[in-house]
């Protein structure tokens, strides 16, 4: 399940009505990170109050990656799924 979500960071998909961008894989915490695509796009790069470079963008979502039973995609990763644009 993890493999193959991981071939799909950096896709494209319509989900909820705007392009999102699917970057990152959290095995651990059983789920997938997605920013819309031109948050991504602008990719502001700002210090923190330590000095290092930090990105910032306007949203970041996490979505649950399994349902409760923990034995298929969530509905939420589902609807993402579906939505992908073909390369």
């Amino acid at each position: 399940m993890y493999s193959q979500l991981t071939k799909l960071i950096g896709k494209r998909f319509i989900f909820e009505g705007e392009v999102w961008l699917m970057v990152e894989v959290l095995r651990n915490e059983d789920a997938v990170v997605i920013v819309p695509e031109q948050a991504a796009i602008r990719k502001q790069i700002q210090a923190n109050q330590y000095g290092h470079a930090t990105r910032r963008c306007e949203e970041c979502r996490t979505l649950p990656l399994t349902n409760k039973e923990g034995d298929a995609y969530s509905q939420a990763v589902m609807d993402l799924l579906t939505g992908r644009i073909p390369d």
